[in-house]
């Protein structure tokens, strides 16, 4: 097995660079090349998921950074696998029509794929994690590729915004996730997924239920934000600015479903913490209810389907709240709620796609009579469409007789006021459902044919009408043989968070039951909102003001850039030494008071005091005397010169200790130093150093130089301890010795200080060194950008003080002539 998974999951990120460079040549051909990588990885989680049995669990474990005993854990099970098949399998779907969607009219054909295969094994990386840190890499790299994704036609205002919103809403709340999981590893004392999911809520420790309930609201904060769940459900009709391919394989199959996901992970742990019913019911069905009013309200083809996709991820939140109530064993049918939206939401998204490819408008308004012009199409949304209202004879009848199964369970198991509330709210979802599914397709497709929809006409690729046609087949052939989803769905049922019983699937209701009554009124209600509406009523309505969280969010935004900028303007100084003193008092304040509180530790490990030797307090005074000359000497030139004699000095401390090599070095750094750095001084004008000077005695105030001067005396103290108490390392083993012991058997030399910085800390070494050239090259060169005249360099010699040289010295020079 290890091979297999091992592949299947770096597949995408190894086949990424090849994608990438094939796109120069091959243009909207890139996709062929593309597809490569998910055919492998389905095909490999395909013959993982032919051996799968009910409850099995397989751990896979490579190291990672075992010293902090972090390893590479992946976790197969019959959940993981799921949804890594339905990553890998919709996304050979999406790069298929993505071949015909991209044509010639887009640029970086081999950038777009490399990001899909970026996102797809990111996906693949999260779902397949046994361990919750490795888990939180991957979710975090799925936030960053979909961020690429979704602003990949970066010219657009439209994309950017909604790259930005979805970036800065699942980051931040990936963050308080983070928070989550770290209080869950220090709680249970593991980050093993296996570990947690054996021992459950008992993992925390006897008397922790207000630690589990913590730990789970701080994860499913998290959670929320990845599926749009209120208050953070915004963020994804905004992101439906990326191209249609990326929307059909983020936001309606894969990314979104990143949340759903973690909450059927974590089930088994959390289950039994006082706040997980409560929040996940009143998040999940509270979002259900308020996204299909959005929905409804909405006429952008892709921006109703989004709605709708939030309406199922609410519903699928809640329904695993209503899971952790029920006192049963677990929760059943939520891999076939998953399946269903998965089928019909990815070919509704590649649909929208086509008829925007093919009239170039989304607005459903300006759309109608497209039956004509495209049948095939016509049928697949029909199909699609009666799966997404729950119609018999698909997919989406068998999901939601289930669903409403569930609610009048949990409503008959004493959920209460709540569970009456969230059969209310789910009801209404249900119904307003059929309205904006019959929309979809009377709407788009029925009536006469409109003029924006026939201007521009031009008939999709057959290639095109692939990908959606194998989903719409799959809602019908599974929605009048629903068992053969339920055997397969079986196979794939996980300990601990689901019910033992099998799933019981039917096309259509074996007996009259309560549930089978909500769903005729829900259609009865539907198709009446629908027809009271009509084309007419329906153009004129619209998303109220107050319900636009993404306005609010774009507002608080700017707002921030604004406050932010206006603080800086306050707080501004054009002179880098103006914020060393903040800087300093912090690092002596955060220290100090560490010392202060733990002196009764620190002071016992301080190095006893070493022999008094006169030679090394000579050169220790020499050293104090060169660096007050730095203070006292007013000449640039003459303060590096003092602050070299410095470094200088401290070699004698290598000879005395009888390290001539540590002592060359040191002389070598130096003189480079003091050469590098007046060569930059040297392109200076005379006046900037006049400048320099007339500032500092501008400044010289008696309780500013007291100020410095005790913060550079807490400084100098700080920097003192700090050093001592490094001559004391708390670790049995030092690396010193594992140096010397290995100088001449590995490093085949016979002196230590060589072997280190040549052999053992070479890299340190080599970029000390390069970045002290780079820093002074790179500022020779901005001194360099500019070349000044013969008439300049006077001007910057004779000039007043502060004025080097250039446009400044002119505007001032003009502006004293003006007034005189």
């Amino acid at each position: 097995m290890l091979p297999i998974l091992i592949i299947a999951v770096f597949a995408p990120f190894a086949w990424l660079p090849v994608t990438a460079f094939a796109g120069r040549w091959l243009g909207p051909r890139t996709a062929w090349v593309a597809l490569v990588a998910p055919v492998i990885a389905t095909a490999l989680l395909a013959v993982l998921a032919s051996d799968a049995r009910t409850g099995g669990q397989t751990v896979v474990e490579l190291p990672w950074i075992p010293s902090l005993g972090l390893n590479l854990t992946f976790l197969v099970d019959g959940l993981s696998l799921f949804f890594a098949l339905v990553v890998s399998g919709m996304g050979v779907l999406v790069v298929l029509y993505a071949a015909s969607y991209l044509d010639d009219h887009y640029e970086s054909h081999g950038r777009f794929y490399a990001y899909l295969l970026l996102f797809m094994g990111a996906m693949l990386g999260t779902v397949l994690a046994g361990n919750l840190l490795l888990m939180f890499v991957f979710w975090e790299l799925t936030g960053i590729a979909s961020f690429l994704l979704i602003g990949f036609l970066h010219d657009k205002e439209e994309s950017r915004n909604g790259a930005r919103m979805a970036l800065l809403v699942t980051a931040a709340t990936g963050l308080v996730m983070l928070a989550g999981v770290v209080l869950t590893g220090l709680a249970a004392g593991t980050w093993d997924l296996a570990t947690l999911l054996a021992e459950g809520a008992p993992a925390f420790g006897p008397d922790s239920r207000g630690m589990l309930s913590a730990a789970f609201v701080l994860m499913a904060v998290g959670a929320m934000g990845k599926s749009a769940q209120f208050p953070f459900h915004f963020w994804l009709p905004n992101a439906m600015a990326a191209p249609t391919p990326v929307s059909a394989y983020l936001h309606s199959a894969t990314m979104v479903k990143l949340g759903v996901f973690f909450v059927a992970r974590v089930f088994p742990v959390f289950r039994d913490a006082d706040l997980m019913m409560p929040l996940l019911v009143t998040a999940g069905f509270g979002t259900m209810a308020l996204a299909s009013v959005l929905a409804l309200l909405s006429h952008d083809l892709k921006a109703i389907l989004a709605w709708s996709t939030v309406t199922t991820l609410g519903m699928l939140i809640g329904f695993y709240g209503m899971g952790s109530h029920t006192g049963g064993d677990g929760v059943r049918g939520d891999l076939l709620h998953i399946a269903s939206h998965v089928f019909f939401k990815g070919a509704l998204f590649m649909c929208a796609g086509i008829v925007d490819h093919a009239t170039g408008t989304r607005d459903v308004r300006a759309l109608g009579g497209l039956r004509r012009q495209m049948p095939w199409l016509a049928v697949i949304v029909t199909i699609c469409a009666a799966s997404m209202a729950g119609i018999p004879g698909t997919l989406g009848f068998v999901s939601k007789e289930y669903f409403l199964k569930a609610q009048m369970a949990f409503l008959a198991d004493g959920g209460g006021s709540l569970a009456v509330c969230a059969l209310a709210l789910a009801w209404l979802a249900l119904a307003l459902k059929v309205a904006f599914s019959a929309r979809l397709v009377a709407h788009v497709f029925g009536g006469p044919p409109t003029p924006e929809s026939t201007a521009h006409f031009h008939a999709p690729a057959r290639l095109m009408l692939v990908p959606p046609t194998i989903l719409a087949v799959a809602c019908v052939l599974f929605g009048i043989w629903p068992e053969w989803l339920g055997a397969g769905l079986d196979r794939l049922a996980v300990t601990g968070l689901h019910a033992t019983e099998t799933l019981s699937l039917h096309a259509l209701p074996a007996r009259w039951a309560p549930e089978v009554g909500l769903s005729l009124a829900a259609f009865a209600v539907g198709g009446a909102v629908f027809a009271v509406l009509g084309r007419r009523r329906w153009a004129r309505l619209s998303i109220p003001h107050w319900l636009r969280f993404d306005l609010a969010f774009e507002a608080g935004v700017e707002g921030l850039s604004k406050a932010a900028k206006r603080f800086t303007v306050l707080l501004r100084s054009d002179r880098p030494f103006d914020y060393l003193p903040i800087v300093m008092v912090f690092v002596v304040v955060l220290i100090g008071t560490f010392v202060a509180v733990r002196h009764d530790e620190l002071w016992p490990a301080l190095p006893s005091t070493a022999d008094f030797d006169p030679l090394r307090t000579y050169v220790a005074g020499l050293i104090g005397v060169a660096a007050l000359l730095v203070l006292a000497l007013r000449s640039w030139s003459g303060q590096l010169i003092a602050m070299s004699i410095v470094g200088f000095l401290v070699t004698f401390y290598f000879v005395l200790f009888q390290a001539p090599d540590l002592a060359m070095t040191q002389i070598l750094v130096e003189s480079a130093s003091l050469l590098l750095v007046l060569l930059l001084l040297s392109r200076f004008p005379k006046s900037a150093e006049a400048g320099e000077s007339a500032w500092r005695k501008s400044r010289q105030r008696w309780p500013r130089m007291a100020f410095r001067g005790a913060l550079a005396t807490g400084m100098g103290l700080i920097a003192t301890l700090v050093t001592l108490l490094a001559l004391q390392p708390k670790h049995p083993e030092f690396a010193g010795n594992y140096y010397l012991e290995n100088t001449k058997e590995l490093a085949h030399g016979t002196n230590a200080v060589n072997t280190i910085l040549v052999d053992f800390r070479g890299l340190d070494t080599m970029f000390e060194i390069t970045v002290l050239v780079i820093a002074c090259l790179s500022a020779l060169g901005l001194l360099m950008r500019y070349r000044r005249t013969r008439d300049e360099y006077a001007a910057g010699s004779l000039g007043l003080p502060g004025y080097s040289y250039g446009t400044r010295f002119e505007k001032h020079r003009t502006r004293k002539e003006d007034v005189s």
